[in-house]
């Protein structure tokens, strides 16, 4: 009953809320703590849930090769464990997967690197990992298995396939199973006794409580380079234990409990509901806490220090919406706008804003000078040619730069050599693509893609000579992504 007065009681104060602005937003956002359990992007960084927008084993160049390190930090007094899932960037299909028991304030950490083709996870830390035999010198190899044979997708089925992506981290509960909390000591775990305790019953494990935060960094020793990142954290996700062995292809995304979706612009803060029963998709409540209309973040192609810039931009709720094997530029299930097939799966975006009459430029120098001189176009229409994204996890590079050397990067043509950027998806103006619709009454729609990255540009200053010794002297930058959010 509190719940329902309270949700009703900020509806009542909608009008009120737009004249009173920032006060309103801070009692809104007090009353939220009485409201349903919804999940939401953590504005902490703290949450059941991480995301890790990229990473690579990939090449750096003739003589490098990028390595990915990352970490998993339990912030709280908790014995939990964790499932870690990395996905290939085309389609999202998993390439690996393992459990992780974290003690209180415990942390994770690995490493994505290259071997014999494919990507291996290492790690040297103590924790206790469920494949068991992992760890020291024993690598976990990344399976081309979800995505060749019976599960080929129209794409390549290699394991190079596997050498860039994304991954992803779930709070699978509180470990409250004697066999694990007397066997996980500090000094010296004895892992088997703790992964093969059953954990399947509310006796054993309990509701995910939170609290995991994480970053990634991306290193190329012989360049000299490193572009680091945090993880997007998504706070509320379950209500109940997500606990399966790790080759069990739950908990997803998709595994979102309840089906409530809570989004805190700059002014206003915005729950929804998202009804299967009544045609909601079931990741449908994470892609409206992702959605975005547009990206904005800078770019630095400054000749003078050899500088290129990518951006990463990941969709990842991208697999539950878009169907595989199916024929190309067949449509997907919104917000998307394509099937999978080979090529990836488009999605189109663009250089201008529409109509022409309100058209905004999506490219600007440091001084402000922007790329609407001359006729303003619309998206599709001559001279300008649409962006198009169309894989799960992506790479736009400014000017065929691909710093990152992925494969199959868009490219973002401009002629400044440094400023900000913009990218926006299409705003179709009839049907349902890059808009997401609540089942509330009356709904609620999200304009846009559920997007998350970070943009990474280097400094090349080649070899210098320091006290008449050579020093390779390049350096390297990262800045996440500004989301801009048009919900209605």
């Amino acid at each position: 009953m509190l719940n329902l007065m309270c949700i009703q009681f900020a509806r009542r104060w909608s009008g009120w809320r737009r004249r009173m602005g920032p006060l309103a937003l801070l009692i809104s956002v007090a009353l939220s703590s009485h409201a349903a359990f919804a999940v939401s992007v953590s504005r902490s960084g703290l949450g059941q849930v991480l995301l890790y927008p990229y990473y690579t084993a990939r090449a750096s160049g003739p003589n490098g090769s990028y390595d990915t390190l990352f970490t998993v930090t339990n912030t709280t007094a908790d014995t939990k464990v964790i499932r870690v899932r990395f996905r290939e960037s085309r389609n999202g299909r998993p390439v690996a997967a393992l459990n992780v028991y974290l003690r209180a304030y415990d942390s994770w950490t690995g490493a994505v690197t290259r071997f014999n083709g494919g990507a291996v996870v290492k790690t040297q830390d103590q924790s206790c990992v469920d494949p068991i035999a992992i760890g020291g010198s024993v690598p976990l190899a990344f399976s081309n298995s979800e995505y060749s044979g019976a599960n080929a997708d129209g794409e390549d089925t290699s394991l190079t396939r596997t050498l860039e992506g994304y991954f992803e981290v779930f709070d699978l509960g509180v470990v409250t199973a004697p066999a694990v909390l007397n066997n996980i000591g500090p000094n010296a775990p004895f892992c088997a006794a703790v992964v093969s305790a059953p954990l399947d019953n509310a006796a054993a494990i309990s509701p995910p409580s939170g609290g995991l935060t994480g970053s990634a960094t991306i290193v190329s020793v012989a360049d000299g380079t490193m572009y680091s990142y945090d993880a997007t954290a998504l706070a509320n996700f379950s209500i109940v234990p997500l606990w399966s062995r790790p080759d069990s292809a739950s908990p997803t995304l998709a595994d979102v409990n309840p089906k409530v979706s809570l989004i805190f612009s700059d002014t206003d803060m915005q729950q929804a509901t998202w009804d299967v029963g009544k045609g909601s998709a079931p990741a449908d409540p994470v892609s409206a806490v992702l959605m975005a209309n547009e990206l904005m973040n800078w770019f630095v192609l400054d000749a003078a220090t050899d500088s290129l810039t990518d951006w990463v931009v990941t969709m990842p709720t991208k697999p539950f919406y878009v169907s595989a094997g199916a024929s190309a530029g067949s449509a997907a299930r919104p917000p998307f706008e394509s099937n999978f097939a080979l090529g990836g799966a488009p999605d189109f975006f663009g250089q201008f804003e529409c109509p022409p009459a309100a058209a905004t430029p999506l490219m600007s120098d440091r001084e402000g000078r922007t790329n609407t001189a001359g006729p303003v176009a619309c998206i599709g229409e001559s001279p300008v040619i649409p962006l198009a994204l169309s894989w799960v996890a992506n790479v736009v590079t400014f000017n065929n730069g691909n710093l990152l050397n992925a494969v199959g990067p868009a490219s973002f043509v401009g002629s400044f050599s440094n400023g900000w950027a913009k990218l926006s998806p299409f705003p179709y103006a009839a049907g349902s693509v890059h808009r997401l619709v609540s089942t509330d009454s009356p709904p609620h729609t999200y304009y846009g893609l559920p997007m998350i990255g970070f943009m990474a540009n280097d400094y090349v200053n080649r070899t210098l000579i320091v006290g008449g010794r050579p020093v390779l002297s390049n350096y390297s930058a990262t800045s996440a992504h500004k989301p801009i959010m048009r919900m209605e």
